[in-house]
């Protein structure tokens, strides 16, 4: 790495919308109350903010105890498979990024089955 340039290995989702289609209901938990969601420091919604927000409303916005019992194991597995994933980013060991995005999205595929119809 030069020192004015810097080299990064990262994860994105290239097209926010195919969140949507992939996961309607697990969007709809996500964000409940808008149509066009921003993440945190205003980008768009990808497969990584997914995860963020599905922890925000499981612990702090949705009230049906039933529905967060039902979600918390995998989204537990979605949390530690991102947190995998970022770490091994930060380690430049993009072979392994790749198979764990394979996983977290599995994962998210599982908690999709779960959640309530929007």
């Amino acid at each position: 790495m030069g020192k004015i340039l810097q080299i990064r290995v990262s994860a994105g989702t290239p097209y926010p919308d195919d969140v949507k289609r992939a996961w309607p209901r697990l969007f709809s938990l996500a964000w409940p109350e808008t149509k066009t969601p921003v993440a945190p420091g205003g980008g768009p919604c990808g497969v990584m903010e997914l995860v963020l927000a599905l922890d925000d409303q499981v612990r702090f916005g949705i009230k049906d105890k039933k529905l967060t019992a039902a979600l918390r194991e995998d989204l537990d597995r979605a949390l530690a498979l991102k947190e995998r994933l970022e770490a091994a980013l930060g380690d430049w060991k993009p072979g392994d990024a790749n198979a764990l995005s394979v996983e977290l999205e599995d994962a998210l595929d599982t908690l999709e089955r779960i959640a309530p119809q929007p």
